[in-house]
């Protein structure tokens, strides 16, 4: 009897934090476009690392080449992270982008380093950060700068969508990101967890420069965008903010195989041994140990087959009290998710998500052709 009361106490308080995650993103509030005029915008620098982006580097420029934000107004730092294939040539035909090589060898955290040198070799007062493999909306750049202005943000962070190629594959990445994507802009307006994306975040260089950048986290290798929002955090008066605007939707795409997928995950989960936000620790080993017990009631119908039927009912419950949350996220993004492809990924997400937090914990993982801890 015990099991059966665990999963069903479980099931019951995790329904409870989802609800809570859902009450903070509807209260994300959508402001209209400010009433900032500006005629004379200041200088902002989009930093861009890249390690072989061949395939991408060059859709990323020509969307920022297009922005309605003055291109004058914009500099444009790509960080070339030891890459060996053409991305180097790709950025040299855009005149407004430049390419800085990243020297540094024998480190452990080469994107926090590259973002480091982009920072280093600008003058400009505002940052913007994005990710080679990026597509922004043509107002990306004027939306993250009217809302860094209006609401004199010390960190914005911005919502990201991951495209994908209809496949099993790219339709179960989707639908995890989604996830994730509503639980950090829930997290953030409930000042409860704080997390965001790399691939799409802002803030004033003087905060930068204030919490001294990355310093104190060089030996992780991830973790560039949650390190640097937990040292803000800690700052006095800090204000951060999640801008849910669909004009600061930053477009990625899903990893290409299984392989890929796998390691990206790790390598997102790898940081989690360094946190030190009790609320963050307590909600992921709280979700991780969930999804671990309904592992474990699945091998225990091997010798009890009833309990198999519990695990139906947990399957049932368990979409159910999702089902609300990722609707509305998905709604934001203009994603249609069916209610039984939901309820059929379900076994899968289970075994991805205990899966990843093991394999995160040991630190080791490939990835852009290095191996990394």
């Amino acid at each position: 009897m015990l099991l059966p009361g665990l999963l069903i106490l479980a099931t019951f308080l995790y329904g409870g934090l989802l609800y809570y995650f859902k009450w903070g993103w509807e209260a994300i509030p959508q402001d209209p476009d400010p009433s900032i005029q500006q005629t004379d915008w200041p200088l902002v620098a989009i930093i861009i690392p890249a390690r072989n982006e061949e395939q991408n580097i060059g859709n990323l420029l020509q969307a920022l080449a297009t922005q309605s934000y003055p291109l004058n107004k914009m500099e444009v730092l790509v960080i070339d992270d030891h890459s060996t294939d053409r991305t180097a040539a790709i950025v040299s035909q855009f005149p407004f982008a430049k390419s800085i090589l990243l020297e540094e060898e024998g480190i452990v955290a080469y994107k926090k380093k590259a973002l480091e040198k982009g920072i280093a070799n600008t003058k400009a007062a505002w940052i913007l950060c994005t990710d080679a493999d990026c597509i922004p909306t043509t107002d990306w750049v004027l939306i993250m700068m009217q809302a860094l202005l209006s609401k004199q943000a010390s960190f914005l962070a911005a919502p990201v969508y991951l495209k994908n190629n209809g496949s099993l594959l790219g339709r179960f990445q989707t639908l995890d990101f989604l996830v994730l994507q509503g639980i950090t802009g829930a997290g953030l307006q409930l000042r409860f967890i704080y997390m965001a994306n790399g691939a799409n975040l802002g803030y004033p260089r003087t905060v930068f420069e204030t919490v001294k950048g990355y310093e104190g986290n060089e030996k992780v290798a991830s973790g560039d965008d949650f390190f640097l929002l937990h040292k803000i955090k800690e700052q006095p008066a800090a204000q951060i903010y999640f801008l849910k605007k669909q004009q600061a939707i930053m477009q990625t795409t899903a990893m290409p195989d299984w392989t890929s997928f796998i390691q990206q995950r790790i390598r997102w989960a790898s940081k989690s041994p360094y946190y030190s936000d009790i609320p963050l620790k307590i909600v992921l080993a709280s979700v991780w140990m969930y999804n671990t017990l309904l592992v474990v009631g699945a091998l225990l119908t091997i010798l009890n087959p009833t309990t198999g039927k519990l695990l139906l009912v947990v399957w049932l419950c368990k979409t159910i009290v999702e089902w609300p949350f990722v609707k509305s996220v998905a709604g934001y993004f203009n994603h249609h998710i069916r209610w039984l492809e939901f309820f059929l990924f379900q076994p899968l997400h289970v075994l991805y998500i205990t899966g990843t937090g093991l394999l995160g914990l040991q630190g080791s993982y490939e990835w852009k052709g290095r191996q990394l801890r």
